[in-house]
């Protein structure tokens, strides 16, 4: 006996894919790649800015400290140039020497005309001078009033002098003086302080 089969049997066809959906399969696998290599590459190049600013941050710190030392310094040297001027007004090495004054003092002064009979310093370096003036030649004395010459001289070199300030002629009076005719006079000026004050 023969045995016909006469249903059809389907034969199953091969899956085919399509390229493009393997092309986009790549495409996606490689910018997936790219990808983890842009933000592994971000990484490494923020966490070498971190590491720039935290360099950064600690040379800031060592500066701040530095200008803090400087700044300390400074100080420093403004108090060592404080203690200098007070040694050198302690040691008076500018001030003028009193020495220096009277010695200047007895060169300013007439010498045939004046004599100072009272002097007075005071602390603020103000001098208060009395005196007596005649005329170099006693006959002249009786003939013409030339005895307030002398007085005008020493004014004039008091004035012409670099120690001296302030001059001025407080008082004149006519006088005798061993029946001599004279001006007692009082004059006061300023004694400069500063040897700087000389030129």
């Amino acid at each position: 006996m023969i045995k016909v089969n006469l249903i059809t049997v389907k034969r199953s066809k091969p899956i085919q894919i399509p390229y493009a959906a393997i092309f986009l399969v790549i495409a996606l696998l490689a910018i997936l790649g790219a990808f983890y290599i842009g933000t592994t590459m971000m990484d490494g190049w923020n966490q070498g800015l971190v590491d720039e600013k935290n360099n950064l941050d600690a040379q800031v710190k060592a500066s701040a400290g530095k200008f803090s030392e400087r700044d300390r310094l400074r100080q420093d040297l403004s108090m060592i140039e404080f203690q200098i001027e007070q040694l050198k007004q302690l040691s008076g090495a500018n001030l003028l020497q009193w020495s220096e004054v009277f010695s200047t003092l007895t060169r300013v002064v007439p010498e045939k005309t004046v004599w100072v009979t009272n002097m007075r310093i005071d602390s603020d370096r103000r001098v208060q001078m009395t005196g007596f003036a005649c005329s170099e030649n006693q006959d002249e004395e009786k003939e013409s009033p030339r005895l307030t010459l002398g007085i005008q001289n020493f004014i004039k070199q008091l004035q012409d002098n670099p120690y001296f300030d302030d001059v001025f002629l407080t008082n004149a009076n006519k006088n005798v003086y061993e029946k001599s005719p004279v001006w007692r006079f009082d004059i006061s000026c300023r004694i400069k302080r500063d040897v700087e004050a000389k030129h």
